[in-house]
């Protein structure tokens, strides 16, 4: 029987690589920040959502991924409503229940990475990014997509960096990092967080 393997990525790792001045490079070099952070502002200023807003919010994080969003699968009237209050929960502060995420995900291209993109633009102060580049860093070089995109990891995953967000020194590498870039002024400390372990160097 195979060994599960767990990350590899630990706190104090991650307070080294975000004081690596390549790392801190990347980051103040990263123009596209400022788009980003612009399609977190659209779904700001909107108190509540109804499922156009929720289908054209899916399809602008769609523009940030190189998998293409296929056609959204048909939901009753009784399913919008309910992924509609999932949404609606996470804008207001809530966190989602495992089964919760499970329909996030199936709304959002059966992907968790899609969902996490998503639910990061509703309420970036309680959800972060997961997808590939992060997965090498945060868990091991070599990962397989099978072993990264699904819902559990994805938990697994957010409820660490959670934990990371409340100890101090990880709060001023975040303040220190927000001064890179202006694009990053509003970014929450778990962006923050994400965008070390994003970084290619």
């Amino acid at each position: 029987m195979a060994k599960k393997r767990t990350q590899t990525m630990t706190l104090p790792s991650w307070l080294v690589r975000a004081q690596s001045a390549e790392v801190r490079k990347e980051i103040t070099a990263d123009k596209a920040q400022e788009d980003f952070q612009a399609i977190i502002q659209v779904a700001a200023r909107r108190q509540t959502l109804d499922w156009e807003e929720a289908v054209a919010l899916l399809h602008m994080v769609y523009g940030w991924m190189p998998t293409m969003l296929r056609t959204i699968e048909s939901h009753t009237t009784a399913q919008r409503t309910q992924l509609i209050a999932h949404l609606q929960k996470v804008k207001a502060g809530g966190l989602l229940t495992s089964n919760e995420l499970a329909e996030v995900k199936c709304f959002a291209n059966r992907s968790i990475v899609g969902a996490s993109k998503l639910l990061h633009v509703l309420n970036p102060m309680n959800y972060v990014i997961w997808d590939s580049r992060v997965a090498k860093v945060f868990l091991w070089e070599g990962v397989t997509s099978a072993t990264y995109s699904t819902a559990a990891r994805y938990e697994e995953y957010i409820d660490i960096v959670r934990q990371w967000a409340k100890d101090p020194a990880v709060i001023h590498q975040c303040t220190e990092l927000r001064k890179l870039n202006p694009a990053l002024a509003s970014a929450s400390d778990l962006r923050l967080i994400e965008l070390v372990l994003f970084c290619k160097s």
